[in-house]
């Protein structure tokens, strides 16, 4: 009767493993997403492999590699071909081996890739610095259409000050394409003691805190700028 179960409740290295040491004659079968592969056995001694294009070890050495599936024992099954001559335990070895310098490497790149910089990132932090250095600007933050702030320069919390930006300025493109206005460039909002010049750009909004002092229309042409 074949033995079925799942490589999770039961590793391939661990049935192979157990028809080795119990000398079994029997296939191994295995699947995983849409592939099928299988490894045979006669008389404890792994003799038969195979999955794709692979045959032999490098068969076995793939199917190692599969971090889960299902499979089939089928006791006493013969072998057609014999395309292995490798001991069972230097097959598994290797195929370990194989199998850890690959997790490795994968490991590696995923850290390298973690660790470094976004270039979308860093524009948007540059331009947030050179938009507060800006005369009569006191803070600044850019904040994208769906309301995630991409960069900032402000005392505070960006997240309430770019909320604003980005409802005033969608606000205002609403308004304007119902109207039929001109689109929207820039705006300012008083909020209390504080104001704030909003900036439309096709992929975010900008919002700037300005002092008493600043005039609007000027610090909107300088951040035009450096906008660009």
């Amino acid at each position: 009767m074949p033995i079925e179960g799942t490589l999770k409740e039961l590793s391939l290295p661990s049935i192979i493993q157990l028809n080795c040491a119990e000398r079994n004659t029997a296939t191994v079968s295995v699947s995983y997403q849409g592939q099928g592969g299988f490894i045979c056995f006669s008389d404890g001694s792994i003799v038969h492999a195979a999955v794709g294009d692979l045959l032999g070890d490098e068969a076995v050495y793939e199917l190692l590699r599969w971090p889960d599936g299902s499979f089939i024992v089928e006791a006493d099954e013969i072998p057609a071909d014999r395309t292995i001559t490798t001991n069972w335990n230097e097959l598994l070895l290797e195929g370990i081996r194989r199998v850890d310098e690959a997790t490795a490497l994968v490991e590696e790149s995923v850290e390298e890739v973690a660790t470094q910089p976004s270039s979308g990132t860093d524009e948007m932090a540059s331009l947030a610095s050179e938009l507060k250095k800006i005369a009569e600007v006191e803070g600044s933050v850019l904040i994208s259409r769906d309301g995630i702030v991409l960069a900032s320069e402000i005392e505070g919390n960006p997240e309430k000050e770019g909320a604003v930006a980005v409802f005033v300025g969608n606000a205002a493109d609403e308004l304007g394409a119902a109207m039929s206005l001109a689109p929207f460039d820039w705006g300012l909002v008083t909020m209390g003691k504080d104001r704030m010049l909003i900036l439309e750009r096709p992929t975010f909004f900008v919002g700037l805190l300005l002092s008493d002092r600043a005039s609007p229309a000027l610090v909107s042409a300088e951040a035009d700028k450096v906008l660009g």
